[in-house]
């Protein structure tokens, strides 16, 4: 594949599109320089661009795609319903099924409420601890993404703070951030669970919910160590603090998402991206106490919640069938398929001799690169990636996230690795090659 291509259709695509669309598109974060990819068509593990070229997808849409593109048995069931009606002011038999199998899947969960994202997801829940403790402040980490909720996304993207010199502090993400969003958000340092506990100490009285994504940060990159997450369940059960856990991607963990894995007890737990079958979805589910706040008593709910498109039929029964195809070996296949992947990025590591550092976790991988031989590396914090290299990888076939992460889907197997590792390394060794002949 040659890109970039100032004569492709993408790039004439992307010409057009930016007298619309603000940024040429609607998604900051699938912008790539100098023009986005314009895609054709998706099925199973690859993408085919307006160009016709196709790559093996190791990005599934942020996760989202557990079963790859256009699974037939999805869109089985998404058609069927779509020929019932695509949406209605009524419950569905679909909703009360997908919320069944997803209540079964941890003791944890006893009631669910549907939504359309995961920020909407990760709102719904802080209102429900604020309606719930009657307090004000949440807390989150430092850099934790959990969407574009304003309270949510405060101190996202920013330098790591020196804890030699000080704690963190609430920083806006975006220009306009009123001071009182601020004010109601207790920063504390990720996977220091010292310092963390004295700050969240230090807020109890006002705290509603310290708000954790389990998985750890960077899309999976760099786990929560055990010390870190059991201090955050002790903290809100001896303060009355709900905790909620971030599962929107975490929940790909395994059947019971990762707070089964690591024997968590939220409160509250958020969800989207797998249990909607590729279509848009977010969910709320937790204790049945906490949950009552959405529930009307003679006058309204303490924490009304309406949306046009809760619960979209269509949504529903795709995510009913994607839910039911992730069985326990399902799981258990992909997880360890992604060991197989991060052996195998290992092992070209090692063979090049390149200074970087294989990461991720259960069905993600991730590759931290921080080796100046390879030129244009660049640092988000403490991330390394080298645009040249995500590049290369482009080129030759393969679509990862800019910050060179991979995530698996069910219809991809162990044959995939051995092709993109011997690709992966013969693209480290190519870079090398230019910076020589250029120096």
């Amino acid at each position: 594949m040659k890109y970039p291509n100032p004569d492709s259709k993408s790039a004439a695509l992307f010409r057009q599109a930016q007298n619309v669309l603000t940024e040429g598109g609607s998604r900051s974060t699938i912008r790539i320089a100098p023009y986005s990819i314009y895609v054709r068509e998706a099925k199973g593990k690859y993408i085919t661009d307006v160009d016709g070229n196709k790559l093996l997808d190791l990005n599934n849409n942020y996760t989202s795609m557990i079963h790859g593109h256009a699974h037939p048995d999805i869109v089985d069931a998404a058609m069927r319903q779509i020929n019932r009606g695509t949406g209605y002011s009524f419950g569905s038999e679909a909703e009360l099924a997908l919320a069944e199998l997803l209540c079964g899947r941890s003791p944890n969960f006893d009631k669910i409420r549907f939504m359309n994202s995961g920020t909407e997801a990760v709102m719904n829940a802080i209102k429900a601890a604020r309606a719930y403790t009657g307090r004000p402040k949440i807390a989150k980490c430092e850099n934790s993404y959990h969407g574009s909720y304003d309270f949510a996304e405060v101190s996202l993207g920013v330098d790591p703070t020196d804890l030699s010199t000080g704690d963190p502090v609430s920083q806006a993400y975006s220009k306009g951030t009123p001071q009182g969003v601020l004010d109601d958000v207790v920063v504390i340092p990720f996977n220091e669970p010292e310092i963390a506990r004295r700050i969240l100490d230090e807020n109890a009285g006002e705290l509603a919910a310290v708000l954790i994504d389990p998985i750890g940060q960077g899309l999976a990159r760099i786990a929560a160590s055990d010390e870190f997450l059991a201090m955050i369940g002790q903290f809100c059960e001896q303060n009355d603090v709900i905790h909620i856990a971030d599962e929107v991607i975490a929940f790909r963990a395994g059947w019971s998402g990762l707070q089964g894995e690591r024997n968590l007890k939220p409160q509250l737990t958020t969800l989207g991206k797998i249990i909607g079958g590729g279509f848009p979805v977010g969910a709320v589910v937790g204790n049945a106490d906490v949950m009552s706040v959405f529930e009307a008593d003679e006058t309204r709910a303490k924490l009304p919640h309406g949306g046009t498109y809760n619960a979209n039929p269509v949504t529903m029964a795709a995510g009913l069938r994607a839910m039911e195809m992730m069985t326990t070996d399902a799981f258990t296949r992909l997880n360890q398929l992604g060991d197989a992947f991060r052996k195998g990025v290992q092992e070209v590591f090692d063979l090049s001799d390149t200074d970087g550092e294989v990461q991720g976790q259960y069905s993600i991988f991730s590759m931290t690169l921080s080796d100046p031989a390879l030129g244009d590396i660049s640092a988000r914090g403490h991330i390394y990636r080298s645009a040249g290299l995500h590049r290369y990888m482009v080129q030759n076939g393969y679509w990862m996230t800019p910050g060179m992460i991979g995530v698996l889907s069910t219809v991809m197997d162990t044959a995939d690795v051995a092709p993109f590792c011997e690709t992966l390394l013969s693209g480290i060794r190519e870079l090398r090659e230019q910076k020589a002949s250029a120096a």
